[in-house]
């Protein structure tokens, strides 16, 4: 089943899509048309609520984030079948130019992506009307980037913010570099917070700063036990215990979970201990 909904955010236009086998998708995500500029694509498997939104004709470029399978999964097929051209950090155009293997729930909940000759980005981009700087804020993934309208107050943020309490990390991710991206983000002059799946209209930064509390506290109750000798074991343990979606876990086969937070946290903790 898909879904989807044309959020007006005038002069924006945001286009909610999702999908799910059965009943109400679990994730939806948001792509932003500025002008002739689109910021993302979403997943593939959500292709024809997409196209029954976007009218490509008012396209002439599409923006990426990053080269996660929900936000870059329609780019291949605009840029083919609409001569659509594609632009990301020189890191996504790196990993978009082979195949990504993704495991069996990315395509399942997302579906397939496709390979994509992507043009690298400067330190701006310019439509009719605005002119955005792009920011590297790694952590997410080693290629995400923002997009600042300064004059406008706008930040495209990806899905560096995603929610204030997030209860999950993709097994790649980095929570002290997600720290540091989050306070660079903080030192920028927005009011509206255009996430990928959680936009953000009213007190932003106040939002933004939650997270960054949220995480340096998980960091901090590692850092405490580990100071005290515990194990990984025994910290995961005592951290870990109740806070695991069980659905999740399984259904990711542990690569997205609560546990590869506090995991990431312990690594950090130890490559400093040991620089």
């Amino acid at each position: 089943m898909e879904t989807k909904l044309l959020l007006d955010f005038s002069p924006i236009k945001g286009y909610r899509i999702g999908y799910a086998p059965v009943g109400k998708p679990y994730m939806s995500v948001i792509c932003y048309q500025i002008d002739e500029l689109l910021i993302d694509t979403g997943p593939a498997n959500s292709r024809r609520a997409l196209m029954g939104l976007l009218d490509p004709k008012t396209i002439s470029r599409i923006c990426l984030t990053h080269y996660h399978e929900d936000h870059a999964g329609n780019a291949a097929y605009l840029s083919k079948h609409h001569n659509i051209p594609v632009y990301g950090h020189a890191l996504t155009a790196e990993i978009l130019k082979k195949p990504v293997k993704l495991k069996p729930y990315e395509k399942y909940i997302w579906g397939n992506l496709e390979t994509i000759d992507i043009h690298p980005l400067g330190d701006s981009v310019k439509t009719e009307n605005y002119r955005f700087t792009l920011i590297h804020t790694p952590g997410h993934s080693d290629d995400h980037i923002v997009y600042w309208e300064k004059n406008q107050g706008w930040l495209f943020s990806g899905d560096m913010y995603l929610g204030s309490r997030i209860k999950y990390f993709r097994a790649d991710e980095s929570i002290s570099q997600t720290i540091d991206s989050l306070k660079k983000i903080t030192s920028l002059q927005f009011d509206k917070l255009f996430c990928g799946h959680n936009p953000k209209l009213e007190q932003p930064h106040e939002a933004i700063q939650r997270k960054i509390d949220h995480l340096e506290n998980i960091i901090g109750n590692v850092q405490y036990l580990y100071t005290q000798g515990k194990s990984h074991k025994e910290i995961l343990q005592e951290l870990v215990r109740g806070r695991e979606s069980w659905l999740v876990k399984i259904v990711s086969m542990g690569d997205v979970s609560y546990k590869n937070m506090v995991l990431s946290a312990i690594k950090d903790i130890e490559q400093k201990s040991s620089a």
